[in-house]
Order: structure tokens, then sequence, then C-alpha cells
């Protein structure tokens, strides 16, 4: 299933991102903690809740009901 409008595209780009952290996660590396401390210590955890719902909204898209 491709992303269609902005929103999808926006949660894409989230899961995509959560795929690379999660993948740095596993070798004791939390990349998105490294990159954006620097910036301002809480985004990180706002950035997983952000790719939290990202995984819902895609879950919710693949496995509902279809739009036609």
């Amino acid at each position: 299933m491709r992303p269609q409008n902005a929103l999808d595209w926006t949660a894409f780009v989230f899961l995509i991102l959560g795929a690379f952290a999660w993948g740095y996660f596993v070798t004791d590396v939390n990349i998105l903690d490294v990159v954006l401390e620097k910036i301002w210590d809480p985004l990180d955890d706002v950035m997983f809740v952000l790719i939290a719902l990202s995984g819902l909204y895609w879950i919710i898209r693949v496995l509902g009901p279809r739009r036609s």
C-alpha cells in the first residue's frame, strides 16, 4: 500500500525514522537521543511518540475497511 496523501507520507516518514532508530537501538545506540539531545532533551521522547502514533495510523489504514 502506497502513501496517498500528506498524512500518509508524514506517517510513513516517521515509520522509516523509527525503523532506523530501532536498528541502532539493537546495537545499543539510541540514535534519536544522540542526535536530538543537542537540540532539546525531551525532543527524542516526542519523536518516539510520533513514531508510535504513525505505526498505529498505518496499522489502522492497512487493516481497516477499504476505501473506494
